[in-house]
């Protein structure tokens, strides 16, 4: 991917120090782009509410070293590696909903499973046993009779690298979730899956991490964040008392996903993590495939219908045009209209407020924009 002058200055706001995805995704929402932040004054900065001396600091400070990101570009280049921020179209739906997502992430490969139908996370012990990766062999083989499905694990020892394997083997899109850079594979015993990965159409790697960024334990948590944002229905199979893979049970929870766990022996230790999720209702057990189809309601053909809409676009702005199309998809908080249509949000008011009065949208609580 060549890098051009946009994602360049995505590129350096993603990567100062102290700066997160939110508070990105801030300051774009107020301000219209990257590179107007960059561009911007001290002054200016500290006028968008949540943004305090310290952040503004670190982006004055951040202008003295752009040759770290001209250094970061040649080898994203170089890697033939694809850079997607939250206003991106390509960028993953499913995470843009929830709040803690990545403003960056970095794409190898085509990874068109990113936009499939129906997503399944499946992670689990690294220490699994042959029950478990025969379990998750047999659920991919069997979730390959769906089209469009996409299996999203985290690349690591055990359940993460049966499932990414189990899913090549029936042609099924599977996307691994990286804790480091996309330079280096890890465990580097996976390299060749990976590349397998990398090489298949809807498959793929991912990460939020600079290229040459070494794992490392808070890089986990972060990682599993986004494969439970990334599924719509996730799967344990086998776990410990403690792991990673309870912590991506845990967040799936928080976004309202489906969880579902695999029983096990009560005297087994690589059981007891998804014993407890069931036994306080953490998640659902798992006894065959249909678990999952039924409570997807997957194995229902749902009749799609479009809403009308009663304007004519001859009454509408451009821009407000623009911002009709966008919310015929779906409702839109404010701030994520924004950092989509790359308008401050002062601006967007107004002409959300003109489209209030024409009766085409309507506020919805908490600051969400509907058609009316």
């Amino acid at each position: 991917m060549t890098i051009n002058q946009t994602k360049f200055y995505e590129l350096w706001l993603n990567n100062i120090p102290g700066i997160g995805g939110a508070t990105s995704k801030l300051l774009i929402s107020h301000i219209g782009s990257a590179e107007e932040v960059y561009k911007s004054k001290p002054s200016s900065l500290k006028k968008v509410l949540g943004i305090g001396e310290n952040t503004v600091h670190s982006i004055q400070q951040s202008k003295k070293y752009l040759s770290k990101i001209e250094n970061e570009v040649r080898k994203i280049e170089k890697g033939d590696v694809r850079v997607l921020t939250y206003t991106d179209e390509d960028f993953p739906k499913r995470m843009k909903l929830q709040k803690d997502a990545p403003y960056l992430i970095y794409v190898k490969g085509k990874a068109k499973g990113l936009h499939a139908a129906k997503t399944v996370g499946i992670v689990g012990s690294r220490s699994a046993n042959q029950y478990g990766k025969g379990v998750t062999a047999e659920l991919v083989r069997e979730l390959s009779q769906f089209k469009d499905i996409n299996i999203i694990s985290g690349l690591a020892y055990g359940i993460d690298i049966q499932a990414h394997k189990s899913s090549l083997d029936n042609k099924v899109g599977t996307i691994g979730v990286l804790a480091n850079g996309l330079n280096k594979v890890y465990p580097s015993i996976h390299s060749k899956v990976a590349h397998e990965m990398v090489n298949e159409h809807n498959s793929g790697l991912i990460s939020e991490n600079l290229m040459d960024s070494e794992p490392d334990g808070p890089k986990f948590p972060a990682r599993n964040r986004i494969i439970a944002a990334l599924s719509d229905v996730l799967v344990v199979v086998q776990g410990m008392k403690k792991g990673g893979a309870l912590i991506t049970a845990d967040i799936a929870n928080s976004y309202h996903k489906e969880v579902f766990a695999v029983p096990g022996k009560i005297d087994d230790p690589l059981s007891e993590g998804c014993n407890n999720l069931i036994k306080y209702q953490k998640a659902r057990i798992l006894t065959n495939t249909n678990d999952i189809i039924k409570m997807m309601n997957w194995d229902i053909q749902p009749v799609k219908s479009k809403q009308t809409i009663l304007f004519s676009e001859n009454d509408l702005s451009k821009d407000e045009i623009v911002i009709v199309n966008l919310i015929k998809e779906h409702d839109y908080h404010i701030e994520e209209l924004a950092i989509q249509l790359q308008t401050p949000i002062p601006k967007l008011s107004g002409r959300l407020l003109q489209l209030e009065l024409k009766g085409i949208i309507k506020l919805k609580p908490g600051n969400i924009y509907g058609l009316k």
